[in-house]
């Protein structure tokens, strides 16, 4: 009993040595636990709240637009692609901001608007979007091919019948009847047989299967003005020969 007693007072003064030794190690530990779990949960609110200021000022941005004040929507704008990148408020902002320009006929305001959109959207949904309202844009402004290079960032089967319908649009505008028409009758296949959109693209498909444009060929030169002033005035030089022998 003795020996138990002694053995059970040694390890209780061991322990009590290496809690003196290593209590304050412990106590920073737990500390800095305690502190990290705080700072985590303040950072998680911070994230929170600055994600609930992008939507206020997203949704001051829809007002606007309602309100016809470009001015004021274009300022709120700025603001939220500056400040809040790091939302999907951004893009969308971008892309209103690419509707307003549109509506001004300013095609290359709205293709960089579009362009910030792709680059900085949180999601691929929103950014596949973003590319094909992109792609339709630069082929308003002649850039078919570059059109194509947009698309190929369009991967979801969600969107793939108005990716394949801008596509077939964009071999069009190159002249590739043969690519076009198969890019329509892919955007057919994956489209819904009451589609609004169904029967423009049926039309755009029947005119690549027509006959290619022919091209008129040019028409002969006229003959050479001078020859025919030539023979014109050949009787009158007769003439005048003949009145000149009589008098001699």
């Amino acid at each position: 009993m003795a020996d138990e007693i002694l053995d059970a007072h040694e390890q209780s003064e061991r322990a009590r040595r290496w809690l003196q030794e290593n209590g304050a190690s412990i106590l920073v530990g737990v500390l800095l636990a305690v502190g990290g779990i705080i700072g985590y949960d303040r950072w998680k609110d911070s994230g929170q709240n600055h994600r609930a200021e992008a939507l206020v000022k997203y949704e001051e941005v829809a007002a606007a637009i309602e309100k016809s004040d470009k001015e004021l929507a274009g300022k709120l704008i700025e603001d939220i692609k500056k400040n809040y990148q790091d939302t999907p408020h951004a893009a969308l902002a971008a892309m209103e901001a690419a509707e307003m320009a549109l509506s001004d006929q300013k095609a290359d305001v709205a293709a960089s608007e579009l362009s910030f959109a792709v680059e900085h959207a949180r999601t691929d949904a929103l950014r596949q979007l973003a590319a094909l309202r992109l792609a339709r844009v630069q082929i308003g402004q002649g850039q078919a091919q570059a059109a194509l290079k947009t698309l190929e960032k369009v991967v979801s089967e969600g969107m793939a019948a108005d990716r394949d319908t801008i596509k077939g649009d964009a071999h069009a505008a190159l002249g590739q009847r043969d690519q076009a028409l198969a890019a329509y009758e892919a955007a057919l296949t994956r489209m819904d047989v009451a589609a609004t959109q169904r029967r423009t693209v049926e039309m755009k498909r029947d005119d690549m299967r027509g006959p290619a444009p022919v091209v008129a060929e040019a028409a002969p030169p006229p003959a050479a003005a001078p020859a025919a002033r030539a023979d014109a005035s050949a009787p009158a030089a007769t003439e005048a020969a003949a009145e000149e022998s009589k008098g001699s």
